[in-house]
């Protein structure tokens, strides 16, 4: 072997003997506590899976310190409220997860040998290796035997009264990931043969919670009809809602409504309180936090005025609610006043009349049907516009008339025949409010006469004879006295011949009557004549009677005679 491969060999062992020093220096690991893996624990019963349990590892024992309040530990809340979901159902209270908790460790770094006389070197290094803080962090150290003293700390070990026994260092809060090293020197005794030494890390953890205390808070919701109409009922809607944070247990709801209404209940579970009282009860048991229940009821009014409802809501711990509620009872009305002759409507005359009618509730009236009737033996001579003329009556229609508004209306009748005859006025709205009235008035009848002349023929030749002929008809219900006929023929183109009814002339002139003729009646007249000469012959008539009055009726007739001059 040369110098230099031995050289060579001599530096390779002596780094093998300083790896095995540096080695045999690591500290064996302490053993850990043992712990039982999380899936051979009981499962919790509970209505959710709870957050898994952290596992604290630990390289060293851990002294757990006693609870101490402070404002840097982290609130948690084991619980959750009660709530409910989408379709009203409470779900039940089921754990939280709680915050994550610090994991601190203490590492020692010692040489595994050292020579008789040196010191001996520890380095402590304290870490957190969690993502939360550590608070009152501290590292205790006590002094193991075959130590001679303590040389140095740094950082300085804190003042204590048993500090020749063990070295104690308080570091405080450890943040999230931080760590602090500690180096402490120990002389060994002359006679030690080794030295055990232990370091223990300690630290604050905890959690803190919050109950409140309150009593369930209930809210009640009333909800009904500011205006109603008198015998129509209306649905009155209670909202019952727990708005605490607790369930409020025996919640019972007291419903005392006006005397004068009569209630029919909607919600099961109603019951009178007392005969004499209109007051009426539910039991709604347990109402949990944000659970709510509806009672619902109908009121029929009976009376006009105001229709007072008062629900009172009580549950156990002492609460009360009470919500209130007022509902104006309207009433339909309506009045028709008719007004007409006071006396006999004379012959040939038309009777007026006027219907009023008038909103005399305080409700407001829609599609008023104003009704005037039309009797037997009389037609309509005139109405207001709008009416519509039927076979026996006439009617408007009014759309609204307010409480109090007053609408008015007229129209005329005539009768051809004498009698009492009986006309009624009525008013009905979409709510079936009606009112009437009737009023008898005395019509004297009149003849109504209508007559008609008819030449045969309307042309004859020179020397021939033709004729006249009159009809007179009674259309009127009373007989027409005093009818006269009076026909006038020309002179020089034709003669009478003779009349019927048998008549004498009186030179050119026929005269008929007076005669009577009945209602519905008709009298006929005839003249026979001869045409004297050609050309254009006009025959003149004229009729009179008692009903003409002084206004007789008058018409000519042409008849065209041919022949030689």
């Amino acid at each position: 072997m040369t110098a230099r491969t031995f050289g060579r060999f001599a530096a390779v062992v002596s780094a093998l003997g300083i790896a095995s020093v540096v080695l045999r220096a690591q500290p064996e690991p302490p053993r850990p506590f043992p712990v039982v893996p999380a899936e051979n624990l009981p499962r919790l019963k509970l209505p959710d899976a709870p957050a898994p349990v952290p596992v604290v590892p630990a390289q060293v024992p851990v002294v757990p310190a006693a609870p101490v309040e402070d404002p840097a530990v982290e609130p948690a809340q084991f619980t959750q409220p009660v709530a409910l979901d989408k379709q009203g159902v409470a779900v039940l209270p089921r754990p939280v997860a709680d915050p994550p908790p610090p994991v601190v460790r203490v590492q020692v770094r010692v040489p595994a040998d050292s020579a008789p006389g040196d010191d001996i070197k520890y380095v402590l290094t304290v870490t957190n290796s969690s993502s939360a803080d550590a608070h009152r962090v501290t590292v205790r150290n006590p002094i193991p035997e075959g130590v001679e003293s303590v040389v140095k700390a740094a950082p300085q070990y804190d003042k204590a009264a048993d500090e020749a026994k063990q070295l104690r260092w308080s570091l405080g809060t450890l943040k999230a990931g931080q760590s602090k090293t500690i180096e402490l020197y120990l002389k060994p005794k002359a006679d030690a043969k080794e030295v055990k030494n232990l370091a223990y890390v300690q630290f604050e953890h905890g959690e803190a919670t919050v109950t409140r205390i309150a009593r369930p808070g209930l809210k009640v919701t009333r909800a009904a009809p500011k205006q109603s109409v008198k015998d129509e009922s209306f649905t009155v809607r209670v909202l019952v809602e727990n708005t605490g944070r607790v369930a409020a247990e025996k919640v019972k709801l007291v419903e005392s409504l006006t005397d004068t209404a009569h209630v029919e209940a909607v919600t099961t579970g109603a019951k009178r309180t007392q005969p004499e009282r209109n007051q009426w009860q539910w039991e709604l048991g347990t109402l949990m936090p944000g659970q709510r229940k509806v009672v619902e009821f109908k009121v029929n009014p009976q009376q006009a005025g105001e229709a007072l409802g008062t629900t009172v809501v009580t549950a156990d711990k002492g609460v009360l609610e009470k919500a209130e509620g007022r509902t104006q009872v309207l009433v339909p009305g309506l009045s028709v006043r008719l007004d007409g002759p006071k006396g006999v409507v004379n012959p040939g005359e038309s009777a007026r009349y006027e219907i009023t009618v008038r909103n005399t509730g305080t409700l407001p009236s829609t599609n008023v049907k104003v009704t005037g009737t039309v009797p037997a033996d009389t037609r309509p001579t005139m109405k207001t516009e709008g009416g519509h003329v039927y076979r026996d009556a006439i009617v408007w229609v009014v759309p609204k008339l307010e409480p109090g508004e007053a609408v008015s209306v007229r129209y005329g009748l005539k009768a051809t025949t004498t009698g009492r005859r009986v006309v009624a006025a009525s008013a009905a709205d979409a709510r079936k409010s009606r009112d009437s009235q009737e009023l008898a008035t005395v019509f004297q009848g009149t003849a109504a006469l209508v007559w008609e002349q008819v030449p045969d023929p309307a042309a004859l030749a020179k020397g021939r004879t033709g004729t006249l002929t009159v009809r007179v008809r009674n259309s009127g219900g009373e007989d027409a006295r005093n009818v006269r006929l009076e026909v006038e023929l020309p002179a020089e183109e034709a003669a009478f011949v003779q009349a019927t009814p048998n008549v004498r002339p009186d030179g050119n002139r026929v005269l008929f009557g007076p005669e009577v003729v009945p209602p519905g009646g008709q009298r006929e007249f005839t003249i026979t004549y001869r045409a004297e000469r050609s050309g254009q012959a006009w025959f003149r008539f004229r009729l009179s009677a008692d009903s003409l009055g002084d206004r007789p009726l008058t018409t000519e007739k042409s008849v065209e005679i041919t022949g030689g001059g």
